[in-house]
């Protein structure tokens, strides 16, 4: 009964938000020709020069001889960016798959994938401070000002993990004005969220307060048909932060953040496909979409807190920076791993993970157009621990693959590890002639890394039999080169082209005699050209590229001990062009566009579990194409109010869920909507997610037949109140 209410009050959503997107276009036309019958509403906005410190140096984002991204807090409110998978819709070439936890979403960054288990392939930044696991990207944005993404490897100024690019996200900072807002929502699924920021001086033009929070919680989308708990993926938590902003005098600008999360989530939602084992051998049927069928409701908590300290100092040579951050991540994760209505194997992951960063560095001063330069030092420590244990439940009794049968047991997989690593980087842009400009820039990294695993067996009601694995070790290092020519052909465009390198940290294997894996490796080759035309009303930028990558790290399985292990088994390539644009069509008609093709193949790699060559393969989870395209309207429409509209329209290419490329997932493409009402001090929003209810797959275990599915349509509604 509850299902089938659920799907009558979506289909009610949609007719309605259908409707009301059929007034809206047909409206649209009507205000416009009223607006232009007003000779100063004719007159069309200029897309304004962005500022970015994507390079560590302010410059403006079309001066920059990389692909980049920017999204202002304007675009972040307008286009509901609340997380990494909103934000991967908007952003060329970098996919974001919220599947099984937020331990376990897959980020691919122009075809390269961050690995759950090992180190990512993209830096993650907030305030200039690095969180240096992928578990630790998928949270929640808020009292976002800035967002800027750089596709590509970004060694040089950034270090390790960033083959694929950057994402920096930077928070508002307090000032001498008070803003203060409240917002929530409600939506399909029982989802609600409350969020609120306070920003003030305490001492005017010298000490500022900013105070941000969130609440959310839902019940899911996916329903356990076996199970008698919440309803898959459901979430429930909190998130905080604290800032103190101080400005002793106009050469010092000092900023002590203090943030806070806490998670409590639905896990591995795994629904089985006709590849599933059990549904092979006909013990069970394959799960209808949005269903699945466990005999254990699985959860997850997540605890993650950290502080950062940012300090600025002018000085008539330069600009002296200093980044200051610690985080600390903890995880504690039941699973149910059999994926079936059997009770026969559960796991309990639990981790905890420390890390320290400092960065200092040393730019030109931003007046001086001639040379700019900037040279630093960074250096880094974490240590981890973590804990799985595996719990051999009844059902596998007598099931040869049960260590402990006739009985059951439990087997803890133990580690302990510490990562200690430290820079030296410079970069300089020199004006080689009038309009032909030279970046060269130069990385080196050192790594000193450490692993100690223990193994303890205990069956049921007996004695534990422990196993102390030889101590690794392990010393990574690398130089990450940038070279870019930048043509500035005129005050509008500029041509230019990139060679850089990055890499990726190396690692262990905890258990067998695999041992180390070595640092993967990345060269970039890109062109582009940045261009801006009709006075600034277009913005239109390309990029093409080519990416080789050596030694790279794929998870491979050991049929004999029966373990998952990383090695360098292969090499691959990236080709691929991207395409941005924003337009302003009409007075408060406005355009952005993106798109992005990739051909992402291994050139050498073979599979000694099954003897398979993949050579010439796609990359398994590699889309062909992507794109998005959102139409905005803004207009007066009487007294305060103004209308708000906005319609996204977002397309993802074929790819394939395994390396052997048999099984692949067909191209989709998902409609948003959004309508509102605003003015100065409230808005009210109705909007709408995957408003034509497309079913999609996020990810499928090929070997163990399991897959999950993406969110269908969503509807809810939005208040916004400042002061």
């Amino acid at each position: 009964m509850n299902v089938f209410r659920r799907k009558n009050n979506n289909k009610v959503l949609k007719r309605t938000l259908m409707i009301c997107l059929v007034i809206t276009i047909g409206l649209s036309p009507y205000h416009v020709s009223r607006a232009t019958d007003n000779p100063e509403a004719s007159i069309l906005h200029q897309l304004g020069p962005i500022t970015v410190t994507a390079q560590k140096q302010s410059q403006d984002v079309q001066d920059i001889p990389n692909s980049i991204t920017v999204l202002d807090d304007v675009v972040i409110e307008d286009a509901r960016i609340t997380d990494m998978e909103s934000l991967s819709d908007n952003v060329p070439n970098l996919e974001f798959y919220n599947f099984g936890s937020r331990r376990h979403s897959l980020t691919f960054m122009r075809g390269i994938k961050s690995l759950h288990n090992a180190e990512p392939a993209i830096g993650y930044y907030v305030d200039g401070v690095n969180y240096s696991k992928s578990y630790m990207f998928d949270f929640p944005l808020f009292d976002v000002e800035r967002i800027e993404i750089l596709r590509g490897p970004q060694g040089t100024l950034y270090g390790r993990n960033t083959m694929g690019g950057v994402i920096n996200i930077y928070t508002r900072k307090p000032d001498n004005e008070t803003a203060v807002s409240f917002a929530g929502s409600l939506e399909d699924y029982d989802t609600r969220e409350i969020k609120g920021y306070l920003r003030t001086p305490l001492i005017e033009n010298t000490l500022f307060l900013g105070i941000a929070g969130l609440v959310s919680a839902s019940d899911g989308y996916i329903e356990n048909d076996y199970g008698t708990g919440k309803d898959g993926r459901y979430t429930d938590g909190q998130s905080g932060r604290l800032q103190l902003r101080y400005l002793p005098n106009t050469k010092w600008d000092i900023t002590l953040g203090i943030d806070g999360q806490q998670h409590d989530d639905g896990v591995f939602v795994f629904r089985r496909t006709e590849r599933n084992a059990f549904v092979k051998k006909g013990m069970f049927a394959a799960d209808r979409k949005y269903h699945y069928s466990h005999d254990f409701e699985g959860r997850s908590e997540n605890s993650y807190w950290g502080s950062s300290l940012n300090v600025t100092h002018d000085m008539e040579f330069g600009r002296l920076t200093s980044i200051t951050g610690y985080r600390d991540y903890d995880n504690d994760e039941m699973i149910d791993t059999d994926f079936s209505p059997l009770d026969m194997t559960r796991m309990r992951y639990v981790m905890d993970e420390k890390t320290f960063s400092q960065e200092v560095r040393l730019a030109s001063p931003e007046q001086d157009h001639s040379l700019q330069w900037l040279t630093g030092l960074s250096y880094f420590h974490a240590d981890s621990e973590n804990k799985a244990t595996t719990f051999y439940r009844p059902a596998m009794a007598q099931n040869p693959a049960n260590p402990f049968r006739p009985g059951t047991g439990s087997r803890l997989k133990a580690t302990k590890s510490s990562n200690e690593g430290m820079a030296a980087f410079g970069q300089a842009t020199y004006p080689l002639l009038e309009k032909l400009d030279l970046t060269v820039g130069l990385r080196y990294e050192y790594e000193r890394a450490e692993m100690d695993a223990t193994l303890l067996d205990t069956p049921e009601g007996g004695i534990t039999t422990t196993t102390i694995a030889p101590t690794l070790d392990n010393d990574f290092s690398a130089l990450s080169p940038k070279t870019s020519l930048a043509w500035h052909c005129n005050d509008e465009r500029m041509l230019y082209a990139t060679f850089a390198g990055g890499y990726r940290s190396g690692g262990f294997n905890v258990f067998g005699d695999r041992g180390t894996y070595d640092e993967e490796q990345s060269w970039l080759y890109e062109i582009g050209a940045k261009t801006s035309f009709f006075d600034r009303r277009l913005i239109l930028n390309l990029a093409g590229f080519y990416t080789d990558i050596e030694d790279e790290q794929i998870a491979q399985f050991d049929a004999d001990t029966n373990q998952p292990y990383i090695s360098n088994a292969g090499a691959s390539h990236r080709l691929g062009l991207e395409i941005e644009a924003q337009a302003v069509l009409l007075p408060g008609l406005d355009m952005s566009t993106s798109f992005s093709w990739i051909e992402a193949e291994y050139d050498s790699y073979s599979d000694p579990a099954t003897g398979c060559d993949y050579e010439g393969n796609n990359v398994f989870g590699v889309p062909d194409h992507t794109f998005h395209v959102a139409l905005q309207y803004r207009r007066p429409l009487c007294a305060q109010w103004d209308l708000f509209s906005r319609i996204e329209l977002s397309g993802v290419g074929t790819r394939y869920f395994d390396d052997a490329n048999t099984v692949k997932d067909s191209s989709y493409e998902l409609l948003n909507l959004k309508l509102g009402m605003e003015s100065d001090h409230l808005d009210f929003y109705v909007w709408a997610n995957n408003l034509l209810d497309r079913h999609y797959v996020l990810f499928e275990n090929v070997a163990k037949g399991i897959a999950e599915d993406g969110e269908p349509l969503t509807a809810g509604i939005s208040l916004n109140y400042r002061l």
